[in-house]
């Protein structure tokens, strides 16, 4: 299933992915997944790769 990107005030776009830990849905900086940089989860603090949510189990 694709993501749709969602525009910033700033120009950016925002994409949505779950966290492999707690599997809560939060939006992190489209740039930042498309260069497979580290993300953080809002609500658990986890990092992780944008390639791991779809290894969550």
């Amino acid at each position: 299933m694709a993501h749709q990107p969602k525009r910033t005030k700033t120009g950016g776009y925002l994409i949505s992915l779950p966290c492999p830990k707690c599997s809560k849905t939060a939006e992190h900086s489209a740039a930042r997944v498309n260069k497979r940089k580290n993300l953080i989860c809002p609500f658990c603090s986890t990092l992780f790769l944008p390639s791991d949510h779809s290894h969550a189990q």
